[in-house]
């Protein structure tokens, strides 16, 4: 996801778009549905109250994006630099998730 976020950084046309928009696009669909089947499967009786809390994190996530890019946008080479912070917090919560102690099955 961080490299089709990325991408159009370092290549301009209607090739690299496309390309983002497929890295991006079809990763995003697998990354949600599997976290929520994670949430229940590990949420027991809270399931229901961690999927409305990932929900809520995505919906703000959802308004606050476009607010910080229009921030950036303002910048010189501001656009790149949205896309740059956004492939930079991907990789970030990727390496977060990936060295993260996993929770013990009850």
């Amino acid at each position: 996801m961080a490299f089709g976020v990325a991408l159009p950084i370092v290549w301009s046309g209607i090739a690299p778009i496309m390309l983002a928009a497929l890295f991006v696009g079809g990763t995003f669909m697998v990354i949600t549905m599997a976290g929520l089947q994670e949430a229940r499967a590990i949420g027991g009786a809270q399931a229901p109250q961690l999927m409305a809390a990932m929900t809520a994190a995505f919906a703000a996530g959802q308004v606050a994006g476009p607010l910080v890019v229009a921030l950036l946008v303002r910048r010189p080479h501001g656009f790149a630099l949205a896309l740059a912070a956004a492939a930079i917090a991907l990789v970030a919560s990727a390496v977060a998730l990936a060295t993260r102690e996993k929770p013990c099955p009850t």
